[in-house]
C-alpha cells in the first residue's frame, strides 16, 4: 500500500472515530441545556487534525463542541452563570455602549505527539506528548465596524485530560498502530488563560450580485499558563453576507460558531489570514509550569497562515480551513500544519 493510500485509510478511520465522539459530545451538550434553561442559538462541532494536510505528527488532533447565543442586548444572569456575570459586569466588555452581544462556551480536548509514535523512549529533541481538556467562556461585544472578545479558559493537562486514553482506545478499535510514548507526557496540572481580542473591519467592496470583499485587522493578547502571546494580523475575505460573519472572523475561525447560518440563503466566504505573534510561554513546548518535565526551547517569534472556505444552507453551515505555521520550538522536525472542519447548526431563526 503506497503512502497516499495509507494516509487516506487513516483519515477514514479517524473520521469514524471523530464522528462517534462528536455524537457523544453533542448529546452531552444537549442534555446540559435540557429542562427550564434556554437552549443556545448555535452549536458547532469542530475537528482539527494534521491528516487533513497529509501529516501525522506534532499537533495531531483536537475535538471541540461550542454552543453560543447571539444578538443579546446585554449580559445578564439569564445568559451567563451567576459567578461569571458578577465578574463580567465590572469589565469593559459589558459597559461598551451601542453594541450587540453574544456569549459562547467551548469544551475541547487536544493532543500533541512526536513524529515516531512507536518509540517507547523519551525523545529529547521533540516536544513532549501533551494532552489538554479545557472549558472556555467567550464574551463578545460588536457593531458593524469593531468586534471585541474577552475569553477565560480553565482546564487540565496531563493524564487527567484523557488524551492518552482517547488515542489508544480509538487506535485499538480501528486497528491502528498504538502510540507507545504516552508515559512521557506532561504531568497533571491545572491550567488557565485570559484572552482579549479585537477585530476592525477596515474596509469593504460590494458587487451588484451580492458578493464582495472585506479586510479585517486582528489584534489579540493572551496571558496564562497555557500560553501567553501577542498576535497581530490581517484577514482578507470574499463572499456573501460578510457583515453577518464579521464578529467571528478571528485568528482561527473554525474554533468559533459560524454565524453564516443567519445570513442569506447560500451564504459563503473564502478567507485568508496572515498573522504574526510573540509567544512568551507555551505549555505544549515548555512542559509543566509548576514542576519539572520534558521541554524544548520555545521559538518566541512565530507566524501563521490560515486559508479556508465556509458555506451555509438552511440551519447548517460548514467551515473547512488549513493552517500553515512557523516552528513553535527550535529544531522542530516537522512543520506545524493541520486542517479544521467545523459544522454549525442553528436552533432558532434569526
Amino acid at each position: 500500500m503506497n503512502s497516499r493510500s495509507r494516509v487516506l485509510q487513516h483519515v477514514l478511520r479517524t473520521s469514524l472515530r471523530v464522528g462517534l465522539t462528536a455524537f457523544v459530545g453533542f448529546a452531552s451538550v444537549s442534555s446540559a441545556f435540557a429542562g427550564d434553561k434556554p437552549r443556545p442559538r448555535l452549536i458547532t462541532v469542530t475537528w482539527e487534525n494534521d491528516l487533513f494536510v497529509g501529516d501525522d505528527s506534532g499537533y495531531t488532533n483536537g475535538l471541540g463542541v461550542t454552543w453560543a447565543r447571539v444578538g443579546l442586548a446585554a449580559f445578564n444572569k439569564e445568559n451567563l452563570p451567576s459567578w461569571l456575570h458578577a465578574v463580567s459586569k465590572r469589565l469593559y466588555i459589558s459597559s461598551m455602549p451601542e453594541k450587540a452581544r453574544a456569549v459562547s462556551y467551548t469544551i475541547a480536548q487536544s493532543m500533541q505527539t512526536p513524529e515516531d509514535l512507536e518509540n517507547t523512549e523519551l525523545i529529547e529533541d521533540e516536544a513532549p506528548y501533551f494532552g489538554m481538556l479545557a472549558w472556555t467562556a467567550n464574551l463578545h461585544a460588536y457593531d458593524a465596524r469593531v468586534a471585541d472578545t474577552l475569553a477565560l479558559t480553565l482546564g487540565v493537562v496531563g493524564p487527567a485530560s484523557g488524551a492518552e486514553f482517547s488515542q489508544k482506545l480509538s487506535h485499538r478499535i480501528l486497528g491502528s498502530d498504538e502510540p507507545e510514548g504516552w508515559e512521557h507526557q506532561v504531568d497533571n496540572e491545572l491550567v488557565f488563560q485570559l484572552q482579549a481580542e479585537r477585530l476592525w473591519r477596515l474596509g469593504e467592496l460590494s458587487f451588484d450580485n451580492g458578493s464582495g470583499f472585506d479586510a479585517i485587522g486582528i489584534g489579540r493578547v493572551a496571558l496564562g499558563t497555557i500560553r501567553s502571546n501577542v498576535v497581530a494580523g490581517l484577514s482578507i475575505r470574499y463572499g456573501r453576507a460578510l457583515e453577518r460573519s464579521f464578529p467571528a472572523a478571528t485568528v482561527l475561525p473554525g474554533r468559533e460558531s459560524n454565524p453564516l447560518v443567519f445570513g442569506a440563503p447560500g451564504s459563503w466566504q473564502v478567507f485568508f489570514n496572515v498573522l504574526g505573534s510573540y509567544v512568551a510561554n507555551d505549555i505544549s513546548a515548555d512542559g509543566n509550569t509548576f514542576r519539572d518535565s520534558h521541554s524544548v526551547p520555545l521559538e518566541h517569534w512565530q507566524t501563521m497562515l490560515v486559508a479556508g472556505v465556509s458555506y451555509s444552507f438552511g440551519r447548517w453551515a460548514l467551515l473547512l480551513s488549513a493552517v500553515d505555521a512557523s516552528d513553535s520550538y527550535e529544531n522542530q522536525p516537522e512543520p506545524t500544519r493541520f486542517g479544521s472542519l467545523g459544522v454549525t447548526v442553528s436552533f432558532y431563526s434569526a
